[in-house]
């Protein structure tokens, strides 16, 4: 049984990106620190995160470099790779780096050179599964230090006997010993999420009663010999990093009392610094914290390991804003923050930082696209479209460009198109750009579209482009262009049922929730229906949401999702699945379910309409021009803000 996670009440996110960051906080961000004998240049630090760059044999590739060498030439303090598998029974996906074998660690050189030459410091994070994995990734059952099933994996794994302890003890050491060989700078060793090592550690997952579990003293032996391994045959200049959970979230798991516990046997045991996480994969919900979660909900679990010891301490948890990371380091609740998503989003913020332009950051949403995109692809960000790309160099062009469109997809392409060499021209039918991304930042927690809409006019703005506001673009407006770029996007799909309630459009409902009324029906519950819902009953609104496919929030991802239909029902959202018959009866809607049978909901005050949405297409007054058409974004695919970023960045790299 998971537990409900109680998060701290974050104060309400500004509609200001940069928010309250001081120059003191700016200061405390860029300097300089030590972890055991590592000496580096600021304190923010690059977490691991899976990108699935690599080959499907675990080696580092050219991509994989590039992809860190940007973070790295963007200022942290060092880079950590993303889990790294020491054992073949320990690999959590087909895709994962290793540094099983001699020829693994090699390929791991390039990197630490990469790295080193960017400025920064190099951590492989070293990490083995645990029951946490299937039988098809780890060549047989799990690993684990007892027969317990992960609930959502579900694979049975084995309990680990006395020999696979001592094999598995072996080859972390080996593996450190690797990247120690390659030119690392040190380890991380994952303890964290529910894997292997943080399966030791934890009450729910360790039932041995031997010399590997039990009480406290004994779940620590397995991780303890692990860190004093490496460091015996590492040395002591080179740096061990613990990443844990400091509060697994679960019945029976790690809270932060037995927490504090293990830190200080970690740090006894030659851990050079403790880098607090929380949850595991039963919790997974918590565990990178979306929107709908608080702004650093674990620092609270990082200030109390602070308090016990006397090594340094990384928070880790949306700390994507710099001044909430700032505010972290004043408040002396950890030593370093890491920027995990916030770095996928932008590798350069700790080099704006540098350069006093913090309004340059571009923000990271929080929405998670990252962390789905890499189950079996490749790593996607939906506001950065040049990840896993960061080595390949955009198209050089020259000509005039007319863009029509002035949402996301005609303001990224018009700045992608400027910054290839283009003569550009933006028009915009309404009297401001940002198309659907007002409507988008609206509902609660949603605040980071709002930073982002403002970022990309900015870079409009200050790439040059000329933008003409407030009037359809007409034939005149091509008149010597070389190309046209048709982005103007996508209006909601009608749904006319017969009746005398009013139809309103989703859009128009957001925009002004008084056109939906006191108790409207939101029909169509797939993303933007269900964000509707949200925003109207969050305005005070009784709403009911209808939805004719089995789940509400199609087209969200799952963690989105599991948090968006826990905000329906906390607002009291009535929400209707497998919905069939549908019909007005003067101001009543009824229909039936497969659940509920017969529904009848009476005093209905308007229908909100969220049945899809149809690309505007070209109108014949431009369809005669004879150069280049480009179609982008909605125009082209009702989608989402990836979609229409995706989309430009593809044109701009040909």
């Amino acid at each position: 049984m998971t537990l409900r996670v109680e998060l701290p009440d974050g104060a309400p996110i500004p509609r200001d990106y940069v928010g309250d960051l001081s120059a003191e906080g700016v200061a405390a961000l860029l300097r300089p620190g030590r972890v055991g004998a590592m000496q580096v240049q600021s304190r923010v630090v690059m977490p691991a995160m899976e990108t699935n760059l690599g080959t499907k044999d675990g080696f580092v590739t050219d991509r994989l470099i590039a992809y860190y060498e940007a973070r790295a030439r963007g200022g942290v303090a060092w880079v950590t790779t993303e889990n790294t598998s020491v054992h073949s029974s320990g690999r959590v996906t087909p895709l994962m780096l290793r540094i099983e074998t001699d020829e693994h660690g090699a390929s791991f050189a390039p990197l630490a050179d990469a790295i080193h030459a960017a400025g920064s410091k190099l951590l492989v994070q070293l990490s083995h599964a645990g029951r946490q994995t299937l039988h098809e990734f780890a060549g047989g059952p799990p690993w684990a230090p007892s027969a317990i099933a992960c609930p959502i994996m579900k694979d049975e794994p084995r309990a680990m006997t006395e020999a696979d302890i001592h094999e598995l003890i072996a080859a972390f050491v080996a593996g450190a010993s690797r990247a120690k060989s390659a030119g690392a700078d040190g380890v991380e060793l994952h303890m964290a999420h529910g894997y292997l090592l943080c399966g030791f550690l934890s009450p729910d997952q360790n039932h041995r009663d031997d010399a590997w579990g039990g009480d406290t003293e004994r779940r620590c032996r397995f991780p303890m010999t692990v860190v004093s391994g490496i460091r015996e045959a590492c040395g002591p200049d080179f740096a061990i990093v613990c990443r844990i959970s400091a509060d697994e979230y679960v019945e029976g798991g790690i809270v932060a009392d037995e927490a504090v516990r293990i830190a200080r046997k970690l740090v006894a045991a030659g851990a050079d610094a403790l880098h607090v996480s929380a949850c595991n994969y039963e919790s997974m919900f918590w565990n990178i914290p979306t929107y709908f979660l608080p702004e650093a909900p674990f620092v609270p679990l990082a200030r109390r390991i602070k308090e016990v010891v006397d090594v340094p301490v990384i928070s880790v948890g949306r700390l994507h804003r710099p001044a909430v990371a700032a505010r972290v380091l004043l408040d002396g609740a950890a030593d370093f923050v890491a920027l995990g998503r916030a770095l996928i989003a932008d590798p350069a913020i700790v080099a704006n930082l540098r350069q006093n332009t913090p309004e340059g950051i571009r923000p990271c949403l929080a929405c998670n696209r990252c962390i789905a995109s890499i189950n079996g692809a490749l790593l996607e960000c939906t506001v950065n479209p040049e990840v896993g790309f960061e080595g390949v160099e955009g198209k050089a062009s020259s000509g005039r460009t007319v863009i029509v469109g002035g949402g996301v997809a005609g303001m990224a392409a018009a700045v992608a198109a400027a910054g290839s060499g283009e003569s550009v021209t933006l028009i915009e039918r309404e009297p401001q750009l940002g198309g659907q991304l007002d409507v988008a930042a609206m509902p609660p927690g949603k605040e980071p579209v709002a930073w982002y809409d403002a970022w990309l006019q900015r870079q409009v703005r200050d790439a040059g482009i000329d933008v003409i506001l407030g009037r359809e673009a007409t034939a005149a407006d091509l008149e010597g262009a070389d190309r046209l770029v048709w982005a103007a996007g996508s209006l909601p799909a009608p749904l006319e049922l017969p009746g005398e309630l009013p139809h309103v459009s989703m859009d128009d409902a957001m925009r002004d929730p008084s056109l939906a009324g006191p108790k409207p029906v939101v029909i169509g519950a797939g993303a933007g229906g269900s964000e509707a819902a949200h925003w109207l009953a969050h305005r005070g609104a009784a709403v009911s949401l209808l939805e004719a496919r089995r789940k509400i929030g199609f087209g969200l991802i799952p963690n989105l999702r599991h948090h968006l239909e826990a905000e329906l029902a906390h607002e009291g959202v009535r929400c209707f699945v497998q919905v069939k018959k549908l019909a007005l009866d003067g101001d009543a809607v009824t229909f039936t379910t497969r659940r509920d049978g017969d529904v009848r909901l009476d005093a209905v005050s308007a229908i909100v309409v969220a049945a899809g949405r149809n690309a505007i297409q070209l109108p014949d007054a431009l369809a005669a021009f004879e150069g280049e058409v480009i179609t982008l974004g909605d125009a082209r695919e009702p989608g989402s803000i990836y979609e229409a970023i995706a989309g430009a960045a593809r044109r701009s790299r040909g």
